[in-house]
């Protein structure tokens, strides 16, 4: 779908980095920490910086992402210009649910400071809801209105921040830090998780891309600052408020910044605390407001929810649909009023998103090469590879309670999305979809069979090379993987042979039973006798047969020859033309095989069952649209043979020969296969 323009590009590098700084800084440094305190102890500086360092990988991903396509909607944008229609819905939605919570968290971390501190008759919800109606209006009237606010908000924050680490430094006790790990290493990798939403601010730089000037230049500089920026505060101020009083008092309070600025710095250091936690609530609630909005915004733009979403106000070019819906979903989710909760779930969202935004890179470089990048990433594709991982691994060990909010949320996504008519369309491509997926799994699971081949000039070669190749074609027809070794007598020949195929080469003369032994024959499947001579391959498929290998094929042209073998259980490929075509097929399709000899090796021959309600069930053959390089050989039905003619109607349960190249036979195929859209 085309893009919808109106978004205008007013927002520079400084605005852009505070965009990300005020969804950083939120609840990572200053509520968290007391549950950190609580579950992990002065371990959790570790966990801090080593989650900042994992989403290093994320964040080079997301610089180059964002540079190259700048448009609104960031991480879901990305998914669905790279990846197919469902996984970017699905994308979307996890970021929507990853924003939605984490704003329901940040009005509630403000709501409770108001509460503690100023109002404590005051009702959470109440104050959550005045919250929010102020912050959607200025939503309302564009990101740089809500900037103006933002920025002074991050620089009275982030001026405390800093204080209270440099000048907390010298309070610090080494004794508080001790043991460093109090609970053990086991809480670390949940802890890990736990805190992830606290690094994605440099995502919603990425969201508001259609509204930064120079795009190009600017994201990628405004991501890597901002991460920059928040570790380096993070771990600073964690270590401070770690060491300057002992990790179980720590977990005692919901506010925690500002009970260790009282601690140190007294009545000066408790107002400092409390105006740096509400500025960082306000700031970080505003910036993932608008990204929540606009992510719904771009999903329907997109289609996959209704157009209305996709409304920009007349005057002030900003999503207001969208932002109202967000807004009135916050304030539901507000009364839930637990910070620990809201953070994991939002961690859930965030977390399955990411690392489908991770893999959208190496989808970029093989969908749209030439596209230009301003910014790329070292390593490719060990980066995005690296992004996915440090996503993914963390899901398990969130809270239960999290991850059922987080399905249940997704079931609620998935049921507007079907909704659409447009998406219901979409599904009918799950077909195909299965079929790609029953290639990979079959890939997984279909049994080896080892093949033992006796000949490696032209003959034994093609056959090789037919068996050995890999591509999705005989991927769906094949019913085994094989593994071939050769045995050549020819010694120059058998090492060529080695150095092309890569697989076992017995030097000798395969005539010989104490050749062929070496090749264990009681483990083999099939032995080819694929000499240039048929008196040889007579003799080898003979021997063959007395050692015991189940099936054996011969390259036979003279017609006595063919009589003793075929007597003898040996099946023989008479045609002088298309001898490694069939074999592959005695071996995948033995019954059809049979049926017909194709020239030259350049046809392919296959049969495909019909099933009930398929699209072709009442057709006439003539009335199907097939390739035309591909014909229909022969239909057999219930055990009988019918000569397929243009008048020759389809019925279920129908078995169709079908005959033509490989590529227009699988067009053939997938047409007899499909299943009827109302069936």
């Amino acid at each position: 779908m085309a893009e919808q323009v109106g978004f205008r590009r007013n927002i520079g590098l400084f605005m852009a980095v505070m965009i990300g700084i005020g969804a950083m800084m939120g609840p990572g440094i200053f509520a968290l920490p007391s549950v950190v305190a609580g579950s992990i102890g002065p371990l959790g500086i570790l966990a801090y910086l080593a989650m900042g360092v994992l989403t290093l990988f994320t964040a080079l991903n997301y610089a180059e992402l964002g540079a190259a396509i700048p448009v609104a909607g960031g991480g879901y944008s990305f998914a669905s210009r790279t990846l197919s229609r469902p996984v970017a819905f699905l994308t979307g939605w996890f970021f929507w649910i990853g924003n939605t919570l984490a704003c329901a968290l940040y009005v509630v971390i403000f709501a409770l400071t108001i509460q503690h501190y100023f109002w404590p008759e005051g009702s959470v919800f109440f104050i959550a809801l005045v919250t929010t109606a102020f912050f959607t209006v200025t939503n309302l009237r564009g990101q740089v209105e809500a900037l103006r606010v933002i920025t002074a908000m991050n620089i009275v924050e982030l001026a405390v921040l800093v204080g209270v680490g440099v000048l907390g430094a010298a309070h610090v006790e080494p004794a508080n830090l001790k043991p460093f790990a109090p609970m053990g290493l086991g809480p670390l990798i949940p802890t890990m998780g736990l805190i992830y939403i606290s690094y994605v601010g440099f995502d919603l730089i990425t969201v508001a891309a259609e509204e930064i000037v120079d795009p190009a230049r600017n994201i990628p500089r405004a991501i890597l600052i901002t991460l920059g920026v928040g570790v380096v505060i993070y771990v600073l101020v964690l270590w401070v408020m770690m060491g300057v009083v002992n990790h179980e008092e720590l977990a005692q309070t919901n506010t925690p910044f500002i009970y260790v600025s009282d601690y140190l710095f007294g009545a000066w250091g408790r107002w400092a605390g409390i105006v740096a936690t509400v500025m960082a609530s306000l700031s970080a609630f505003s910036v993932t407001l608008g990204a929540s909005s606009r992510v719904l915004f771009a999903l329907g733009r997109d289609g996959h929810f209704p157009g209305s979403f996709a409304r920009l106000h007349s005057t002030y070019k900003t999503p207001h649909v969208a932002l109202f819906v967000c807004a009135g979903l916050v304030v539901l989710l507000s009364g839930l009023g637990i910070v620990r909760f809201l953070a994991s779930v939002s961690s859930f969202g965030y977390l399955l998103a990411i690392g489908i935004v991770n893999y959208a890179v190496i989808a970029l470089g093989r969908r749209m090469p030439n596209l230009r990048r301003p910014f790329k990433v070292m390593f490719f594709p060990l980066m995005p590879v690296m992004g996915m991982i440090a996503c993914w691994f963390f899901i398990p060990t969130l809270e239960t309670r999290s991850l059922l909010l987080g399905a249940g949320l997704t079931t609620v996504g998935v049921v507007l999305y079907l909704l659409q008519p447009a998406n219901r369309n979409e599904l009918r491509g799950l077909p195909t979809l299965q079929r790609r997926l029953r290639i990979r799994l079959r890939a997984f699971w279909r049994p080896h069979m080892r093949v033992l081949i006796i000949g490696g000039g032209s003959e034994g070669s093609n056959i090789a090379d037919r068996l050995l190749k890999q591509d999705e074609f005989r991927m769906v027809f094949r019913s085994s993987e094989y593994q071939i070794t050769f045995i050549e007598q020819d010694e120059a020949r058998s090492e060529a042979l080695g150095r092309r195929f890569n697989v076992p080469v017995l030097h000798g003369d395969g005539t010989k039973p104490e050749v062929l032994a070496q090749a264990d024959p009681q483990k083999l499947d099939v032995a080819i006798a694929a000499t240039d001579n048929d008196e040889r391959n007579a003799i080898i498929a003979l021997q063959a047969k007395r050692l015991g290998v189940p099936r054996v094929i011969a390259i036979a042209r003279n017609p006595d020859h063919v009589s003793l073998l075929e007597q003898s259980g040996v099946v023989c490929i008479s045609s002088p033309h298309a001898t490694a075509v069939m074999v592959e097929n005695h071996l995948d399709r033995p019954g059809v095989a049979e049926l017909i000899e194709i020239e030259a090796g350049v046809a392919n021959l296959i049969d495909v069952f019909v099933p009930k309600g398929g699209h072709v069930v009442g057709l006439r053959i003539q009335d199907i649209e097939i390739p035309d390089e591909c014909v229909v050989a022969a239909v057999i039905r219930e055990g009988q043979f019918v000569v397929s003619r243009g008048q020759t109607e389809i019925r279920d349960g129908d078995h169709v020969v079908l005959i033509g190249p490989p590529s227009s036979v699988q067009d053939a195929h997938a047409v007899f296969a499909t299943v009827s859209k109302s069936a």
